[in-house]
């Protein structure tokens, strides 16, 4: 269990919570989700990596870290196969909703959604519900906060189980990684991949993303593995380097909205 310094919610006081807000009221809410990952990742791949990540942006920032949810919301193409538990969009939404309202309670006034499953779908209509009750929040699907580095440490595409997210496994939790099943395998589009751009490419001239439709086959009729990509290029050295990337630039993220809405300053959104 963590110390008495620990930046998450539960591990803390209801008083120690609101004395907390006083001084830095600003709230990171992760998100999670159950979901296959071939035969060399765990299913809880997307959660596991958001403790040590948040743990390094908490230390840097003072900000307060939500309990996280270890299911999420999934696009079409991820539902029903075996080993993946997902939420319905409206689920999903609501549970955010309450949790930001919760928090609010106490006293806090800003708040992130931090994740790295695809979900933004969700998440994107829910901070604008949420701005019309007055809450301030942020939507960060940490991968798009690093696009512009993603080249620079790997070799292919981001994409599923493959080598980003195999990376990121044997920087952050080897002891649940199998690099000996690691297999390749590519998923099929429902459309000409001339019109389809992926999920941390910076620019493009392909107007759909692949959560902008229902424009992927059924992983579990198209895949035999759960694979979308090449996991056996992944190293820990690659993992390392953008786990650091995207600390520094949440960090940076949290520290200029304390600096320009000092802890007790509510930002007006309705």
């Amino acid at each position: 269990m963590p110390g008495q310094n620990s930046h998450w919610w539960q591990y803390k006081s209801w008083n120690e919570i609101v004395d907390h807000a006083k001084e830095c009221d600003i709230a990171i809410i992760p998100l999670g989700s159950i979901e296959q990952h071939g035969h060399h990742l765990p299913t809880g791949h997307d959660t596991l990596q958001l403790f040590p990540m948040l743990e390094r942006i908490a230390e840097q920032t003072g900000a307060i870290l939500m309990p996280c949810p270890w299911y999420g919301a999934h696009p079409h193409h991820h539902w029903n196969f075996p080993g993946t538990v997902p939420l319905s969009n409206d689920t999903c939404k609501a549970m955010i909703k309450d949790i930001v309202r919760g928090a609010a309670v106490a006293g806090f006034n800003k708040f992130i959604l931090f994740f790295g499953h695809g979900q933004a779908f969700v998440t994107n209509y829910t901070v604008q519900d949420l701005g019309q009750e007055g809450f301030y929040v942020l939507s960060v699907m940490f991968q798009n906060s690093v696009r512009d580095v993603h080249d620079e440490i790997f070799e292919t595409p981001f994409w599923h189980a493959d080598e980003a997210e195999t990376s990121i496994a044997l920087s952050l939790f080897p002891e649940y990684t199998d690099m000996s099943k690691a297999v390749v395998e590519y998923a099929t589009p429902l459309l000409s991949r001339e019109f389809l751009t992926g999920p941390t490419q910076m620019t493009s001239s392909k107007p759909l993303r692949f959560d902008e439709g229902t424009v992927s086959a059924p992983e579990y009729k198209d895949l035999k593995i759960g694979v979308v990509g090449d996991p056996t290029l992944a190293t820990k050295e690659k993992g390392d380097k953008y786990v650091d990337a995207i600390v520094e630039r949440m960090v940076n993220l949290v520290n200029s909205i304390k600096k320009d809405y000092p802890a007790g300053v509510k930002i007006e959104t309705n």
